[in-house]
């Protein structure tokens, strides 16, 4: 019978080292870019962003996507701007095969004639190993507003690694000049303080490059002054 763990005998020579190297192949790795044209076909309407993978759950795609439109309030009747995010997590075994979701995260917001801004913190919602385990862990992480003033926006972080879902949710921190910092507050999901170590410091990492966005409007950039036309 085969053995099946991975150790080297001199004696076997640049077989054994093959069989080695073979071993200590990472199981996963991110992979070129699936073209917009292959998204559309996967019914994708308004990608953001994209990251293809390989992990030991086969090929995996995870695509975060937007769709704008209007619905109809249930109590007023009236017409409200909705804006719908997607994370969808699509997978295939084999790249001859057709990429089928395996999982979809969905949030809508709806806003009745006031300042509607919903969207993704892309920069943060990406794909990793953390732990070395093989198994891909996903970040997927969002804001959403609706109001006429300076309020703080919610804000929603979500990791999923396999069957398992963890999250952060709260919302953002806003310092008004001269007056009281409005929002801050977080919420960690039971499943998040129970995690490995390195999953927990990784949504708090998450938390605290977005929670100050997006930034108070009470505060804005300083301006330089008049542009001077030399003489």
């Amino acid at each position: 019978m085969l053995a099946k763990h991975c150790w080297l005998n001199a004696s076997l020579g640049l077989g054994s080292l093959l069989l080695l190297a073979a071993c200590d192949q990472k199981n996963f790795e991110t992979l070129p870019p699936i073209p917009v044209e292959q998204l559309e076909v996967l019914g994708v309407q308004t990608p953001i962003k994209s990251v293809h993978f390989r992990d030991r759950d086969g090929e995996g795609l995870l695509v975060l996507s937007r769709v704008d439109g209007q619905a109809t309030d249930a109590e007023s009747e009236q017409e409200v701007d909705k804006v719908v995010l997607k994370a969808t997590l699509y997978g295939r075994n084999a790249s001859a095969d057709a990429f089928k979701p395996r999982w979809q995260i969905e949030q809508e917001t709806t806003c009745p004639g006031l300042d509607l801004d919903v969207d993704f913190f892309s920069d943060v919602s990406d794909v990793s190993d953390l732990n070395k385990d093989g198994v891909a862990e996903l970040t997927v992480a969002s804001h959403a507003f609706c109001g006429g003033g300076i309020d703080p926006h919610d804000i929603s972080i979500e990791l999923r690694e396999g069957q398992q879902v963890y999250s952060i949710t709260g919302q953002s921190l806003i310092t008004p000049a001269g007056e009281e910092p409005i929002g801050g507050e977080r919420q960690d999901s039971a499943s998040l303080k129970n995690a490995a170590q390195v999953l927990r410091d990784h949504l708090d990492a998450v938390w605290q490059q977005v929670y100050k966005r997006p930034w108070s409007e009470a505060t804005p950039p300083q301006d330089d002054g008049p542009d001077e036309t030399p003489d």
